[in-house]
């Protein structure tokens, strides 16, 4: 009977944490990307079509051990729009101008995954095709670059059960960093765009 009763008080405790207030936050990724220090001609970057098949917002999950999502993370705005920012933010660190006005070498992109799960573990995928585009518009690249983490998660009962996503946000935005770095680094991507 008190076997019972302590399982009946857990269950109400964790679905309680699911629906805890204040962590409606929605993440603003931010770039803090590794400044390496180049010189360029004025760039244009262009669209990042969203192409993950989910709603526009839609960043990952905590979930259950079956999968069943306990709570969502979101951004505050469409992810094609985050990209996009981190690609600039990126490109600023590197003291590359970024000039939007027409006859500029042009920066485009697909985003093909981005997704952060979390049940004992933060698992966080993305993949996203990058592009250039010459002062004609024909296309002279285009490659993609993923990165996949793993964080293990330290499972604790000290926070009442608690549900969150602050982790798995902390994740994806590495995540992200991680990517454009990749991109904006590699040496094929830099002298299709005259670096």
């Amino acid at each position: 009977m008190l076997l019972s009763r302590i399982v009946a008080t857990c269950a109400v405790a964790v679905l309680a944490g699911c629906a805890t207030p204040g962590d409606g936050q929605k993440p603003a990724v931010t770039s803090t990307v590794a400044k390496t220090p180049i010189a360029a001609a004025p760039l244009k970057l262009g669209a990042f079509a969203d192409k993950r098949g989910e709603p526009l917002h839609w960043l990952g999950a905590t979930r259950t051990g079956f999968g069943a999502p306990l709570k969502v993370l979101e951004s505050d705005r469409p992810v094609a729009e985050m990209v996009q920012s981190a690609f600039l933010d990126g490109l600023r660190a590197r003291g590359v101008t970024v000039d939007q006005s027409a006859g500029q070498n042009q920066i485009t992109g697909t985003i093909k995954t981005l997704a952060g799960s979390k049940v004992v573990r933060r698992e966080v995928n993305i993949e996203i095709e990058v592009a250039v585009s010459d002062q004609s518009g024909k296309q002279v690249f285009a490659r993609t670059y993923s990165t996949n983490n793993i964080d293990a998660a330290v499972v604790s009962f000290s926070a009442g059960f608690v549900i969150t996503t602050d982790d798995l946000r902390a994740t994806l935005e590495r995540t992200l960093q991680e990517t454009v770095d990749k991109a904006l680094d590699d040496s094929a991507f830099r002298a299709a765009l005259r670096l």
